[in-house]
Order: C-alpha cells, then structure tokens, then sequence
C-alpha cells in the first residue's frame, strides 16, 4: 500500500469519528502510520494540522445544519462534537463574524470539504528566513534553458562557489529575456561581479516569510508542473492564500551542475472562506458561441466579440459580465445581454437563457481556472442534501468597470431541484 492510500484511510477513519473525541493515535494506525507521521502528512497534503482540519470539518457539518434544518442549536452542538451550545456559538462567531441566527438569515455558507484529492507531490509549509543576498539580472535573447545559462556563467565567474544559490524570472528589456540570480551576500564577491555579463547588482536584505515549498529535478516541463500544482491546485484547497512578495527558485547544485530544484511561494493563512450559496436567480439571456477542440474557448469568445465590433460597437464599452460553460471537448462562451439586440440570422450566434430558479452559487475573486471549484460546488451541494438539474455547472465572471477595481468576480452556478434529498 502506497502513502497516499495509508493517508486516505487516516482520513476515512478521522471522517467515521468526526463528531467523536477523535484519538489521533487510532487514526495514525488506520494508516500504518506514527502519529508524528500524521501530523507530517496532514501538513504536506492538506495545508492545515490534523487538529484544525477535524475543527474546519465539524463547523463546516453544523453551519449546514443550522442553514438548512429546523434542529435548535442545543441539538446541532451534541450532534456535531460540540461540548455546549455555547461552544458551538463562539466556533460560529470567530469563524464567521456572525451569530448562528444571523448566519441562518445570510445568504453566504462556509463551507470546507472532506479532503478528496490525490497528494500530487510533497509541499511543506514553513517559516524561513532567507538570508543577505547579492541579486543580479542576465539577459539572453532565448527565453529556453536561460536558468541554466546564467547559473553557468555564474559558475564562470564564481568558480567554487558553494553558498546557497536563488533565481526567479525577470522582466524583459529590449528584446532579451531575463533571469534574476541571487547569492549569499560577501562584499568580496561584488567586485568579482561587476563589469561582467551580470547587470544591476544590488544587496538585498534578510528576508522571513512563511513559505509553501516543494522539490523538483532540474527539467523545465517539470518544473513548470510543479508550479501548476502549486498555484492551480494546492493552493486553492488549503488553509493559504498567496501573501505579498516574490515567488523564486533554490538550486541545488553538485560540481556545477543543477541536480534539482527548491520552489518557494510566500503564504499567509487565510482569512476569507469561498462564499457559497443557494440563491434564487432572475432570467439572465447571455449572447453566446459555441466551439469543439483544442483553443474551444478562445475562439468561441472571438467569434462573440467579433460580431460585436462589427454590428454593435457601443456595447463592448458596457460589457459587464460574461459566460462560460464547458462540456466534453465543447465549449460555450458569450457575453450578458441587458436587452435584446437585433443581429443578421448568419452569425452562428445564439442567445442563450439562464433560466430563473434556485441556483448553488460559488463567488471566487480573481480565479479563472474554475475546475477545482466545480467539484467544490459539486461536494457542497451533496453534503447539504440537494438535488441538482441533469445540466453542466456555468461559470460567469463580473467586472467592476474602469472606474472601480480591477478585480473580477468569478462565480460557479449549479441549477438546483426545488426539493432536497431526504
């Protein structure tokens, strides 16, 4: 049995016991494991502590409770572990910044899901300080393999150099790409540096953040992978949120030679939870294009805005909100009509109806990639007993205009039955 299937069945067993006083030890040898190990993987995998993620868990089991039945408070708290009602009050108050009841009448839901994923790879969560550095900038007219290029040259100028060693891409200038080196600062080294293929070098200080950091070997598909699952995936499912600075790369080197890869993303806990809801929608009529295969989305959105620009120029100034929904190989996008247009009958446009009912919305700030909060949405409504429309889930995403922020407002909706399961 692999580590990943040990660690599903520590969850299985901590999902079984979830509204018992849980002993971790039991749990750590549900999955062969320690408990030490446990605590370990938790971290790796998830992004939270065994211990916040049975708290996230069991809040997340009684707010649906207190949303969407009739059970008093005193009921829900027994029902989900809590040792009172007022415990369950305060979880809801500090979690939520609203009373149970004021919870009840909002329109948001807090919601946080079972762990379901596969553990892609290792990433830790700590707090490091990365020291005094010496940065400097190399420029070279192709973009491929300029990392190892400029660690090369470094190595040309800095022979034996065995100090820890940071990049990270820089902005282009004048037609040449770029790639910012750091080393551990020694006011030896910066004569050595100076006049050669190196520019702009200047010290930068001793930095301390909290880090999600993961290995890779020295291979760009790779590492670019491992970035994807970084930012797109583990990202977005844990406790972590993208904090300011940087993003860079620690090379591991042996005679020379790159043997692998540290990626470091600076992260702060979070402190916004995905707003989900079941709202009841008015008729929306969307002006939409559909396209088949690679570059479906792309070329469905251009073919809209096209027929736009040519027959109705005025409204891509007001353009507001727009639609997306994928199915199979298919893809369908377009743009919110506020009243109808008169279009020729050979665009191969149509208008689309977002028919008026009770949808399970989620709201999401400035994501585009909405695949891992489909399954979120999905998960969400099962676990809070609805029934869902033989229909795939759309995406609309909402602009503020220039005169506001730049932020857009992704938002996942999935047509709901009327009656409940159960």
């Amino acid at each position: 049995m692999n580590k990943s299937a040990r660690f599903r069945q520590s969850i299985d067993f901590i999902e079984k016991h979830l509204y018992e006083d849980i002993p971790l030890e039991q749990a750590a040898q549900a999955g062969y494991t320690s408990l030490m190990q446990l605590y370990r993987e938790f971290y790796t995998y998830t992004g939270h502590s065994v211990k916040e993620y049975i708290r996230k868990r069991r809040l997340s089991e009684a707010l649906g409770l207190i949303k969407y039945s009739q059970l008093p408070l005193a009921e829900i708290a027994y029902t989900c572990g809590y040792s009172s009602q007022q415990a369950l009050c305060k979880y809801v108050k500090s979690s939520t910044a609203m009373t149970p009841l004021a919870y009840q009448k909002s329109e948001a839901s807090y919601y946080f899901p079972r762990f379901d994923s596969e553990p892609v790879r290792q990433v830790t969560v700590t707090a490091e300080t990365i020291p005094k550095t010496l940065h400097m900038k190399f420029y070279h007219p192709r973009q491929q393999g300029i990392e190892q290029q400029a660690v090369d040259a470094l190595h040309v100028h800095l022979p034996g150099y065995q100090g820890r060693l940071f990049g990270r891409d820089g902005e282009p200038q004048d037609g040449l790409f770029c790639y910012k080196l750091a080393v551990e600062y020694d006011s030896g080294l910066v004569n050595k540096l100076i006049h050669t293929i190196f520019e702009e070098i200047t010290v930068v200080p001793e930095l301390s953040l909290t880090f999600a950091k993961t290995a890779v070997r020295s291979d760009d598909n790779e590492i670019g992978l491992a970035w994807d699952y970084l930012y797109l995936k583990w990202l977005r499912t844990s406790m972590f949120e993208q904090d300011d600075g940087h993003y860079f790369e620690e090379y591991i080197c042996k005679s020379g030679e790159v043997k692998k890869l540290v990626l470091y993303m600076p992260v702060r806990k979070r402190t916004d939870y995905d707003k989900i809801s079941a709202a009841v929608c008015e008729d929306k009529a969307f002006l939409v294009s559909t396209r088949e295969g690679d570059g479906a989305e792309e070329a469905a959105a251009g073919a809209v805005m096209k027929v736009l620009a040519r027959h109705h120029p005025e409204m891509i100034r007001t353009l507001r909100e727009f639609y997306v929904t994928q199915h199979g190989s298919s893809c369908t996008c377009g743009v919110r009509l506020e009243q109808p247009i008169e279009l020729p009958l050979d665009t191969g446009l149509e208008v689309l109806q977002l028919a008026a009912g009770r949808y399970a919305v989620l709201e999401r700030v400035n994501y585009s990639d909405s695949g891992v909060f489909i399954i979120l949405l999905e998960a969400w409504i099962q676990e809070n007993g609805w029934c869902r429309e033989d229909q795939p889930a759309c995406i609309t995403y909402e602009t503020g205009g220039q005169a506001e922020s730049d932020a857009i407002m992704m938002k996942v909706w999935i047509k709901l039955k009327d009656v409940k399961n159960g």
